[in-house]
């Protein structure tokens, strides 16, 4: 008995970005390509492979894509990223075996630099205790001292990418000066779009906002940490919707308890999700919000648009626009 001929491609999704892979289906269907879609839903690193072992393409949102894993995919041409952060997948594993990895870097750079801005907004006019005041039943008599005036004052991006400057044009447009660090900008310009490059210990001690733009990764970790969060000033306020191992979580809330900063506005977080019995969810000084700032209708589609092109253009023969590791073009005998 003949056993059913297999599609000419496979792709396996292991956890994807909706509910429901109605959109992935469309495009799949319509790209004029025999491929076969395994749509795993697990992070579970074991159901990755068994599901994906003949896999020639995978499309990842959270499941970790570690190197035992990578030497477990021999067919693998591409990895491809739900979303702009590739920290889930070893990018040197990736590498050393000619697999590209992409991500959808121009995804949501408009919600989560709105994001930004709307958790310093909310910081800075009290709006939070306000709300919750009125919820109580109460009005304006226990509020606290009067928020500053926010034209003038400094916000501070930690990373200048594509959010960073989006987020810089905004702050830029509410009358804010706005300051950066980013070794990597800095190194051709000393200015972008009125926005002036700084040390990182120049822009904490001289910022009265400061905002979280970059990428995790083994330099990056813990790039604010006890040492960093001292020599803020303390009427200052720090905001990271990048990746929640950027930030000490623990010396960030030691510094928050004991006053030595303002407060906090956060999206992401070093365990995720955040622990109930967490500390940071009981301080007043502190926004909270559920790793949504890049949410969206339409970034959500973009995002499972994109994902999806970059691996159709790989089994095409072709080379995708938003490629991370770009040395695997040099490093590896594959065709891509």
């Amino acid at each position: 008995i003949l056993g059913l001929a297999r599609a000419q491609f496979k792709v396996g999704l292991t956890d994807p970005a909706a509910p429901d892979d109605d959109l992935e289906d469309g495009i799949f269907r319509d790209s004029g390509l025999d491929v076969d879609r395994d749509y795993l839903r697990t992070r579970d690193p074991e159901e990755v492979v068994r599901h994906a072992a003949d896999a020639d393409a995978l499309i990842v949102s959270w499941a970790p894509i570690t190197r035992d894993v990578v030497a477990r995919l021999p067919r693998v041409r591409v990895i491809s990223r739900y979303g702009i952060g590739v920290d889930m997948i070893d990018l040197d594993a990736a590498t050393d075996h000619g697999i590209l990895v992409c991500n959808t870097a121009r995804y949501c750079i408009d919600e989560v630099s709105t994001h930004a801005i709307a958790l310093l907004l909310a910081l800075n006019r009290h709006l939070v205790g306000d709300v919750e005041r009125l919820r109580a039943g109460g009005w304006a008599a226990d509020r606290p001292e009067p928020p500053r005036r926010l034209r003038d004052q400094q916000l501070g991006l930690v990373g200048l990418g594509n959010i960073g400057r989006a987020a810089g044009r905004k702050a830029l447009g509410l009358g804010m000066r706005v300051v950066a660090y980013d070794p990597f900008v800095r190194e051709q310009h000393d200015e972008v779009d009125g926005i002036r490059l700084m040390e990182l210990d120049e822009l904490l001690r001289s910022s009265d906002y400061v905002s979280i733009h970059i990428p995790l990764n083994a330099t990056t970790h813990h790039l604010i940490g006890a040492h960093e969060l001292g020599i803020m000033a303390p009427h200052a306020i720090l905001i990271n919707t990048a990746r929640g191992g950027l930030v000490d979580q623990p010396a960030l809330t030691e510094a928050l308890a004991a006053r030595r900063i303002a407060g906090a506005g956060l999206d992401v977080f070093e365990q995720e999700p955040l622990a109930p019995d967490d500390p940071l969810r009981g301080m007043p000084h502190v926004i909270l919000t559920p790793h949504a700032a890049h949410w969206s209708r339409e970034s959500t589609e973009e995002c499972r648009v994109t994902a999806v092109d970059h691996v159709l253009t790989v089994l095409r023969g072709g080379t995708p626009s938003d490629i991370v590791n770009r040395t695997v073009l040099q490093r590896s005998n594959r065709r891509v």
